[in-house]
């Protein structure tokens, strides 16, 4: 197996760097030898380094299709598991995600759950076979196996924030990084947005003893908030790390149809809705937690899950959805695949040129950026985690690009 190559990229490192991360060290556990880092490096290293399984992440057609096919040209094979995979409509899914002439080259389909299963056979009989439902990493993070990799994050938080309640925004489509959207297609959105606005307003208000910590969509104006709220001294505008960090350390989590409330919940936090009005989006992440459809009512909900231990309402729907069974684990079932998959051996030889970001090279949405010490603290509380001391060598190719093996 020490021949065999699985390449990682990471677009938005707050929502993937982790799952990566852990998927990355079962797999050298395996035997595979990874390389991970910013997706366009990593696309780069798959056209010059050797033959190997090349992990996609999905995405909008045009951005799907370029990147699955580039690295099939390369002579990676491709499987692929869609970080939206989860939140999907059938008819907007099918014609902006997964169209079929990409999915042709694609050699496994991974699925959160069987509802995405189920949408991409029905659409496609003769590539169900492909599909294959395995959950996902960042479903795995949220397990109680995992929950100590937090511990000092969450203990840091608690610390410098008290007991605090963090707010989950997704609001994008009208508070967009570069400015406003405010066109028809958005009303509902910028109704939610002003809602929220409203809501955080009268929270920190009714409740001056308790931070308030909003973090927005990746995607979002952070300013924007920022602006709002800069003389409230018990609001907070961060976006720093991963999810879920965050939700553990908070008292409860508030948000409507974020994922983060589905994280919460499978995190065993509390979870409020609040759902001023009706929309005509997927209902999912609104099944779980508590639901607060006024102020009045909100009020009464974050008073009594401050003060008093609740049962937090759940909804069986969730799992037809996202495969959850709390001990057994994506990253096996998805290396127990890729092991199926019949590659070159050894993989064919290629010269290892030295990779580097190119300025101009695409219009990145987000700043990157990654250690060799982010990756080997987390890899060593994993490590403490499974109680093994397995030797590995991190090589950084390039800035923001590692190749990881073990010895």
């Amino acid at each position: 197996m020490t021949n065999r190559w699985l390449y990682l990229p990471i677009e938005v490192k707050v929502r993937e760097l982790d799952a990566k991360l852990l998927l990355s060290y079962y797999a050298i556990r395996r035997g595979y030898q990874v390389m991970i880092g910013d997706i366009v490096l990593v696309a780069e290293a798959a056209a010059h380094y050797p033959s190997g399984i090349y992990f996609a992440k999905g995405g909008p057609k045009g951005f799907r299709k370029r990147m699955v096919t580039k690295a099939t040209e390369h002579g990676q094979t491709v499987v692929e598991l869609d970080e939206e995979g989860l939140l999907i409509e059938k008819n907007q899914y099918i014609r902006d995600r997964m169209r079929k002439d990409t999915l042709e080259l694609v050699e496994h389909e991974y699925c959160w759950g069987e509802y995405q299963k189920q949408i991409i056979s029905d659409t496609y009989p003769d590539m169900a076979n492909k599909c294959h439902v395995v959950g996902n990493p960042r479903i795995d993070l949220l397990k109680p196996k995992f929950r100590n990799l937090y511990q000092d994050e969450v203990k840091s938080l608690r610390q410098q924030y008290g007991d605090f309640i963090l707010i989950n925004t997704r609001f994008s489509l009208y508070n967009a990084a570069k400015g406003k959207k405010d066109t028809v297609f958005v009303q509902h959105i910028k109704a939610l947005y002003e809602s929220f606005l409203e809501m955080i307003k009268v929270t920190a208000s009714h409740f001056p003893h308790v931070n308030i910590v909003i973090r927005p969509h990746p995607a979002e104006n952070f300013n924007s908030y920022r602006r709002l709220f800069k003389n409230i001294s018990n609001v907070h505008v961060v976006h720093e790390g991963g999810i879920n960090k965050w939700i553990l350390a908070a008292k409860l989590v508030i948000h409507n149809g974020c994922t983060s409330g589905i994280e919460a919940f499978l995190l065993d936090q509390p979870v409020i809705v609040y759902q001023p009005f009706e929309t005509n989006e997927i209902e999912l992440p609104n099944l779980l937690g508590f639901k607060a459809t006024s102020l009045t009512e909100l009020r009464a909900t974050i008073d009594q899950l401050l003060h008093h231990p609740v049962v937090i309402p759940g909804d069986d729907r969730l799992y037809h959805y996202c495969s959850w069974e709390k001990n057994k684990y994506a990253v096996d079932h998805i290396l127990d695949l890729c092991n199926t998959i019949s590659l070159p051996s050894p993989p064919r030889s290629r010269s290892n040129p030295k990779i580097e970001q190119k300025k101009n090279l695409r219009k990145q949405k987000r700043k990157f950026s990654l250690s060799a010490e982010e990756i080997t603290s987390f890899y060593q509380k994993l490590d403490d985690i499974e109680g093994q001391s397995p030797q590995r060598t991190i090589k950084q190719i390039s800035q923001n690009l590692f190749h990881i093996k073990q010895v």
